[in-house]
């Protein structure tokens, strides 16, 4: 048999075996996308807003001392232009899922720049964005950098100097070869990812960065999503109508499709990486991976592995490498994070204190913020360390309102950030069905963004009298956050599947004031790095690098609310690598920390 013919009939096997596998799992999603939709529909009884039903009496229930929150959509105002896909919807689940966007210094100027991650090839996007921050408005320059990447198909981005020379280089997941474009310090960047050993030609979605096995070096663990069709399924693929009701097509449920093996690439030094994943246990080949975070779970000081699954069972993986031997444990089961709900966005910080009143405490481990699909609420795991020692997670959501008011909506992106400078950590979630719109199959439903408030004991959805921009629906995926205008306070970037990028301004007043904290170290020391502030008798805690969204990167300058304060007790920053700088009576303002033996 010639090769030509060997590669026609596994092509035609292949798409046997996809057509039987959806002729067994038709029924199955039809009743559970009629469950879907009858969950939207029973809360249509409050016709001014989508969210309804419970989250109708939290809205009801919100404090008199609410902050007044306000965010403008300044994105045509600062010269942003950029839509993501401008050719029509294809009922391809490649497109309904992406894409993400990063804030960074690219340029190294001291002004976080924005990357856009866009659909090019087949969804008629021009292809990924860069946009340097001028100041009072920001410039596309694209072109010039070189880094459109206009045959991807692109899902995430992430921003690190991988290679150690002193700017940040960009590394992008597709659904099909990934890419790291090197940053020549120049204002261009050369795609390096097949020599340097990361291009992954499968679908890839999240990408984490942290220095696992303690060397030094900066590695990479890359979420790899299902084994979908290179051109998308066809027309022979959907279900059409049945009994006379919708009836998404199959090739939109994820479950349709084999899960992909994920890949962790372990930095070798000479700017080549090697995928060590399946050798130390944490490929996770059951898993339909769209997250990951490198973060020290534990407080053991090494960087311990969490994987966000969709339709599949999230993973936990302790670090427990000892010099020169590097390795994992599952301890998934154990910890109660064996999740198997359809998880998208994750952030990792401290809301223990918040949690305080729902019996928990603040007691340094760090929580986890995950969304989820419809009818399935979002997760807030809150860590602690059991009276037997061990590491263990419970579900604080329903406690401190952050679930019940997620059931009606599909999440992705989020962020702990403090929203009015209070010192308290509050979370913004991004939110977009994946239900289509009956009337139009070219349009997926929007919904409204989440802007939750934390009020001490509870938290509080205060999006839809925050803005115009606020108050409408949209099919948003990634989210990340960066006080871009350097203000004080943090700002929120919005990636809109099929529609415009959003940059919604912080413009709350009042007279709180902040810190902003910049690590000087190398990436491997940076990623995962605890950043610690003491303020009155508040702590608040951020994890560098490991807050990690939705295919989407928060910048690296962390704003902390101080509240009235003129200044923090104490700044605590941990690096990835076990050194420790304290400053104490911080005023308020901007500040970079370094290790205590580098400058």
């Amino acid at each position: 048999m010639t090769q030509g013919a060997a590669r026609t009939r596994r092509r035609l096997s292949r798409a046997a075996r996809i057509r039987r596998t959806i002729g067994a799992t038709v029924v199955g999603l039809a009743a559970l996308t009629a469950a879907a939709v009858l969950v939207e529909r029973s809360r249509d009884t409050d016709l001014v807003d989508e969210r309804v039903g419970v989250t109708s009496r939290f809205r009801a229930a919100i404090p008199d001392d609410a902050p007044p929150l306000r965010f403008t959509e300044v994105a045509a105002e600062m010269g942003i232009r950029v839509v993501h896909g401008d050719a029509p919807r294809r009922r391809n689940l490649i497109e309904d899922t992406g894409s993400g966007l990063a804030w960074g210094d690219l340029d190294g100027d001291g002004d976080d720049d924005l990357f856009f991650v866009d659909l090019a090839r087949s969804a008629g996007g021009r292809g990924n964005r860069l946009l340097r921050n001028d100041g009072d408005r920001f410039t596309d320059v694209t072109d010039a950098a070189g880094i459109a990447d206009p045959d991807g198909m692109g899902m995430g981005v992430s921003l690190v100097d991988y290679d150690a020379d002193g700017d940040l280089d960009v590394y992008v997941t597709n659904a099909g070869a990934n890419r790291l474009f090197q940053n020549a310090g120049d204002g261009t960047f050369r795609d390096v990812a097949a020599e340097a050993g990361v291009a992954d030609p499968t679908w890839s979605v999240g990408a984490a960065w942290g220095d696992f096995d303690g060397d030094g070096r900066i590695d990479l663990y890359v979420c790899d999503y299902v084994d979908y069709p290179d051109a998308g399924p066809g027309a022979e693929m959907y279900a059409g109508e049945a009994g006379g009701g919708y009836v998404a097509p199959p090739a939109l449920n994820p479950k349709v499709f084999a899960p992909l093996p994920n890949r962790l690439f372990r930095n070798r030094g000479d700017g080549t990486f090697e995928d060590v994943a399946a050798a130390l246990g944490v490929d996770d080949p059951t898993g339909r991976s769209l997250g990951a975070t490198f973060a020290d779970l534990d407080g053991d000081g090494r960087l311990d592995l969490y994987v966000n699954n969709d339709v599949s069972t999230n993973r936990l993986f302790r670090n427990v490498s000892t010099p020169g031997a590097p390795a994992f444990e599952d301890i998934s089961t154990q910890t109660g994070t064996a999740d198997p709900r359809g998880s998208m966005g994750l952030s990792v910080g401290d809301v223990s204190g918040a949690a305080a009143a729902a019996g928990g405490g603040p007691d340094g481990r760090a929580d986890l913020f995950i969304t989820h699909w419809i009818a399935q609420e979002n997760a807030l795991y809150e860590g602690f360390v059991s009276a037997t020692g061990a590491l263990v997670y419970r579900d604080k959501a329903r406690a401190l309102r952050l679930a019940e008011i997620a059931t009606a909506m599909v999440g992705w992106g989020s962020a702990f950030v403090d929203l009015d400078r209070d010192g308290r950590t509050d979370v913004v979630v991004a939110n977009g069905s994946t239900l289509e719109d009956e009337s139009d199959l070219t349009r997926l439903r929007p919904q409204p963004l989440f802007l939750l408030w934390n009020g001490g004991r509870h938290f509080y959805d205060l999006a839809p009298a925050a803005g115009p921009a606020l108050a409408q629906p949209w099919g948003a995926r990634g989210l990340a956050a960066s006080d871009f205008d350097h203000d004080g306070d943090v700002d929120i970037a919005v990636s809109v599947n099929r529609g415009p990028l959003l940059l919604l301004r912080n413009d709350t007043e009042g007279t709180n004031r902040s810190l902003a904290i910049t690590l000087d170290a190398p990436a491997a020391a940076v990623f995962g790095a605890v950043i610690t502030v003491r303020c009155d008798d508040r702590v608040q805690r951020v994890y560098a690098g490991s807050d990690v969204s939705y295919a989407s990167q928060h910048s690296s300058r962390h704003v902390f609310g101080l509240g009235a304060a003129e200044r923090a007790d104490e700044v605590t920053v941990r690096f990835t690598d076990g050194r420790e700088a304290r400053l104490s009576d911080v005023p308020a303002g901007d500040i970079v920390v370094a290790p205590p033996d580098e400058h």
